[in-house]
């Protein structure tokens, strides 16, 4: 059985990240592994290391450039004509349009699509929102199953109408409790100091100057900052403009994350939008308490006073409160840490996710009479 994962790439983020753990299980069991991707390089060169078959497609970038879009559809024709796969399993807004136009074209079927969050989300004008469903709906039309990361995405596209509502399934993204661990953090009671840590792309949804101006509000607290993005020159700016260079850090990216939280005391993700946040997963896994925004999936991981805290967006002063409250309170910090490591075990592991997608292959295999030799569950 063959099947080509197609992803646009934006760096390597949640998206990226979510089809390498499936490659890497996918492999396991048997499946020859086809994948269309931008030329992200660590995404290569792991992908690389499974012996998946690689198609680079140079326009597929995550912002919008109608030249780059257009071209960007040969490629991924070219994949499918050459790989020849038993399933299409698409991620991410450009990817998923692109390959469902080639799937409906030359009848290659079946096709999934993996919403990582939906464009036409919150955070834009409303006629944008409503074009963007509209295309996603045509898309729809010719989807075996649409996978939403949350159950607010699934909401969403019943709304806007993007598909049937026996088409959407709801899979949580999910990690692996063996390696994210707590180092002893012992060492730290001595010292007043409170590490809070960001990790995500460092893009306008995230809002990093909006945290930067929390940070300014909570003085006894250093902000590491992980992760790369366009916005890199404008945040290191706004850091020096505004004094903080000795309390506001920029590791870029960094490949040891489960090490970085580890070593922190509180996790931050201001988001103006999101889908189901994978690094929110990955502090709770490490023991974290999270302070993030209520938008999108966030509170199907965050429950508001018990793992962390929910913050309206674009909030400053909220934010802050938030953090503070933390900052002063060792004993409140553990006591949401040991609360979010607990539902993070119970509901958003690496097994549970995988051995959910399986079955959805399975499902639609089993429905195109395309019964495959086997699908075993994680």
């Amino acid at each position: 059985m063959r099947i080509l994962y197609v992803v646009t790439s934006a760096g390597f983020g949640g998206a990226s990240m979510h089809v390498l753990q499936l490659m890497r299980y996918f492999t396991t069991q048997g499946f020859e592994i086809g994948l269309v991707s931008a030329p992200e390089p660590r995404l290569l060169r792991e992908a690389e290391k499974l012996g998946v078959r690689l198609f680079v497609n140079p326009y597929f970038v995550r912002r919008l450039h109608i030249f780059n879009d257009i071209r960007a559809f040969v490629p991924v024709k070219k994949a499918i004509k050459e790989f020849s796969p038993d399933i299409i399993h698409a991620h991410s807004t450009k990817a998923g349009l692109i390959a469902r136009f080639w799937s409906a074209v030359l009848n290659v079927k079946p096709i999934i699509f993996t919403a990582h969050g939906w464009a036409f989300t919150e955070g834009r004008e409303y006629w944008k929102r409503f074009l963007l469903a509209q295309i996603e709906k045509l898309a729809g039309y010719v989807t075996d199953k649409i996978i939403c990361v949350s159950e607010f995405d699934r909401k969403l596209a019943l709304k806007f109408k993007v598909a049937r509502e026996d088409k959407l399934v709801v899979i949580h993204n999910g990690v692996d409790p063996n390696e994210f661990f707590k180092i002893s953090r012992d060492y730290r009671k001595s010292s007043n100091e409170v590490i809070v840590t960001f990790v995500g792309r460092l893009a306008p949804p995230k809002d990093l100057l909006l945290l930067i101006d929390a940070i300014k509000l909570v003085p006894e607290i250093k902000l590491q900052i992980v992760g790369d993005g366009e916005l890199r020159q404008q945040v290191e700016g706004y850091i020096f403009k505004n004094g903080l260079r000795d309390r506001v850090i920029l590791l870029g990216e960094r490949f040891d994350i489960p090490k970085i939280l580890a070593e922190s005391d509180i996790f931050v993700l201001p988001s103006r939008w999101e889908g189901l946040p994978l690094t929110i997963i990955e502090a709770m896994m490490s023991g974290l308490p999270v302070v993030a925004t209520r938008v999108g999936g966030i509170p199907e991981l965050v429950d508001d006073g018990v793992n962390g805290y929910l913050v309206p967006s674009r909030d400053v002063n909220a934010l802050a409160k938030a953090i503070r409250k933390l900052v002063s309170d060792v004993e409140l910090r553990e006591r949401m840490g040991k609360a979010g490591r607990e539902k993070a075990i119970e509901k958003f592991t690496l097994d549970k996710m995988l051995s959910k997608i399986a079955q959805v292959y399975e499902d639609v295999l089993i429905k195109r009479k395309k019964i495959p030799q086997y699908v075993k569950n994680a």
